[in-house]
């Protein structure tokens, strides 16, 4: 691969701009709108620096640098960073429809998406197994390598694509064992497809928790941080640990013209709080746009990592499980407030979770049974609160 590359961005087979991009220096360069540049991502469209708004897109498409095995990756792949990666293919995803044609190509969507054509998954099984030396020998025409967040992760093609994850420490299993049982529990209080479903099965020995795309064929996943102002995202990170800031986030969402979504943070900081769940912050909240009509909906609540206390800095920081557990219980204990609207919960759907916090906890072979005992605790603590509320 060359330094540098004219490419085009394409929405299916629809043209929506030209840009020049740097391998070398990481850099990208906005060149033109094409005749259909309405196409154009969501942020981008709007972003008044189009080159930002490039390395804005782009970045969040690519193998972040602070993902488990990074520097073996690109060795493996002979990729001077992620962007070179990402553009090793077609960078193709299954997280948008967009992907990049280069000059001369002959091409069609229909021909080459992920949505409805198998691929070699051997790339995906590869980083699952931490085998990154077999990488150079992969076909770069997948989907792993335009996926973000820094936790092991693959795509795999069973029955219809399916995103693999092991957690960001792959060697326990304790984290994908408790995305699960968070979607479940998610799924009792919040039924009718709010909530993405994760499936625990093992690979190469060890659990990981198992999803499916969500997106259909005339729809994009933007970042709720792409549609809120940036003193909302910052309010909805600072509420956690403020509660007198809760008030102020519901009003100025409602000023922002979103004010039917305040149920949808509602739900989020209810399942923040009986599940401890540390990745539910504002990058990992999204809406779907309908490209054909522009219409917003709010996507499936997804990403549970970290929940009941199993993320891999509470291991990293501290070796003692009890503790790692109450560092993070610290940033979601207590996020409810009496004052919000609870009409949409029914606390006979979560008749039975203790039992299944017990079943899913023992599994992971790294909670001690006094934590187990401490973590249901903090659950029937919680949920007396929440049952309270709704009263």
């Amino acid at each position: 691969m060359t330094d540098k590359e004219t490419l085009t961005l394409m929405w299916k087979d629809y043209e929506v701009l030209s840009f020049e991009v740097n391998y070398e220096k990481y850099g990208l360069q906005f060149l033109e709108e094409k005749e259909h540049f309405d196409k154009a991502p969501y942020d981008l469209a709007k972003a008044k620096d189009k080159r930002l708004g490039l390395l804005r897109f782009f970045g969040s498409r690519a193998i972040p640098s602070m993902r488990s095995g990074f520097q073996a990756i690109m060795d493996a792949t002979h990729c001077r960073n992620e962007l070179e990666l990402s553009f090793k293919g077609h960078g193709l995803s299954l997280s948008s429809h967009y992907w990049i044609k280069r000059e001369g190509e002959n091409l069609r969507y229909e021909d080459i998406n992920f949505f409805t054509h198998q691929w070699d998954d051997s790339f995906g099984r590869a980083l699952l197994r931490g085998d990154y030396e077999a990488l150079g020998g992969c076909d770069f025409n997948v989907p792993d390598i335009t996926t973000p967040g820094w936790g092991n992760k693959g795509w795999l093609y069973e029955d219809g694509p399916k995103l693999y994850k092991r957690g960001l420490d792959p060697e326990h299993s304790e984290e994908a064992i408790c995305e699960v049982l968070a979607s479940s529990i998610a799924s009792r209080i919040i039924p009718g497809g709010e909530v993405l479903p994760y499936e625990l099965r093992k690979f190469d020995g060890k659990y990981v928790s198992v999803s499916s795309c969500f997106l259909g064929m005339d729809e994009e996943l933007v970042p709720l941080s792409s549609i809120l102002s940036a003193e909302l995202s910052e309010l909805y990170r600072e509420k956690a640990r403020n509660k007198d800031l809760n008030k102020e986030f519901f009003d100025k969402l409602a000023q922002t013209g979103y004010a039917e979504w305040s149920t949808f943070f509602v739900k989020v900081a209810c399942l923040r709080s009986l599940c401890f769940v540390s990745d539910l912050h504002f990058g990992n909240l999204s809406a779907i746009q309908n490209m054909e009509t522009g219409a917003l909906r709010l996507a499936p609540i997804y990403d549970f990592g970290g929940a009941f206390g199993s993320s891999a800095k509470g291991r990293q920081f501290l070796a003692n499980a009890n503790k790692a557990a109450f560092l993070l219980i610290y940033f979601v204990y207590g996020d409810l407030n009496p004052d919000w609207d609870y009409s949409w919960y029914d606390p006979n759907r979560l008749i039975g979770a203790e039992e299944e916090i017990r079943d899913y906890l023992s599994k992971t072979g790294f909670y001690t049974p006094e934590y187990i005992d401490c973590a249901l605790d903090i659950f029937r603590r919680q949920k007396k609160m929440l049952d309270e509320m709704k009263k």
